[in-house]
């Protein structure tokens, strides 16, 4: 007759102190998770960051706030400080050289 559903949440803690963070709007140029570092592309649209070519320095603009589909409103961090194990790392990203990359911006890893 009834049956009784059960869900599990465990929560992911994202926020790593109290660095101020600073939100900015865009377009996604491509599909995004939440918490994805992002990029800009030749355009302008938010993207997810990709492994630097030969060695090229990473151009990531931020941390995305919530998931988007592309050329949907996109909302990502542009300074904050977070947990690195939180973080949606897109394959062949090493989070090194998104920690490096992210302290030019006042973005901090813990």
């Amino acid at each position: 007759m009834y049956e009784i559903e059960t869900r599990r949440h465990e929560p992911k803690n994202f926020f790593a102190g109290d660095f101020p963070t600073l939100p900015e709007t865009g377009v996604a140029g491509a599909a995004l998770e939440e918490y994805m570092p992002v990029a800009k592309n030749a355009d302008g649209k938010i993207i997810p960051v990709k492994a630097p070519v030969d060695g090229a320095a990473m151009d990531v603009v931020g941390i995305a706030a919530a998931a988007a589909e592309a050329d949907e409103p996109a909302v990502y961090y542009m300074t904050g400080e977070f947990f690195a194990e939180a973080l949606m790392i897109p394959d062949g990203v090493e989070i090194e050289a998104l920690k490096d990359a992210f302290r030019k911006i006042s973005i901090f890893l813990r």
